[in-house]
């Protein structure tokens, strides 16, 4: 009698932990939006949009046909996103990945003579469904080299090392220290538009 209690309890646990795997797996956050799209080739196509920034696909829907396009394929696309109210623009640059370089999607954040990029890194919470997303920083120099920002002030005084000044301003002047996630883009912006 034990041992058939204890299989049933078994079989109802699997049965409603398959079940919640199977419905954590379905991402209720994939969200269309009408954008464009250019390729490789220079070829450009308008139509609705999904970018899963975990997986580093753009899903690209005309007239009920729905093609996955990898960063391989992809030069550039935007979209307005409504959830975030704003117009996102992606890029694709080589980003050095285990020793080669690697085509990438990044956000455009700030477009100048050093360029900001960023990318959302999908953070699973364990032991809860849902999942938190965190931007993470990088800078592209003149160059074309793509650095990581690491969450110090000191590696941008050493990117903007021809604004040092300017970037003490914008320090002392919005109080750095004061925020948790601290306002980078801002100021990128605020330094590129000197």
């Amino acid at each position: 009698m034990k041992t058939f209690t204890s299989l049933k309890f078994a079989l109802v646990s699997s049965i409603l932990l398959f079940s919640s795997i199977s419905f954590a797996s379905t991402d209720p956050e994939s969200n269309w939006n009408s954008g464009k799209v250019e390729l490789q080739n220079g070829e450009w196509l308008s139509g609705e949009l999904n970018f899963n920034a975990e997986l580093g696909l753009l899903e690209f829907n005309l007239d009920g046909v729905t093609t996955v396009l990898s960063a391989q394929k992809v030069a550039s696309f935007y979209f307005f996103d409504y959830q975030a109210n704003r117009m996102r623009n992606f890029v694709v640059e080589s980003f050095k990945y285990n020793d080669s370089l690697v085509p990438t999607f990044f956000e455009l954040l700030v477009d100048g003579r050093i360029r900001l990029l960023g990318r959302e890194q999908i953070i699973r919470v364990p032991f809860q469904e849902e999942k938190q997303k965190r931007n993470v920083y990088y800078f592209q120099q003149p160059t074309g080299e793509i650095v990581k920002y690491k969450g110090r002030l000191k590696q941008i005084y050493k990117t903007l090392n021809d604004r040092h000044e300017d970037v003490a301003f914008f320090v002392n002047r919005v109080k750095w220290y004061n925020f948790e996630e601290k306002p980078v883009v801002e100021l990128f912006r605020y330094c590129n538009s000197l």
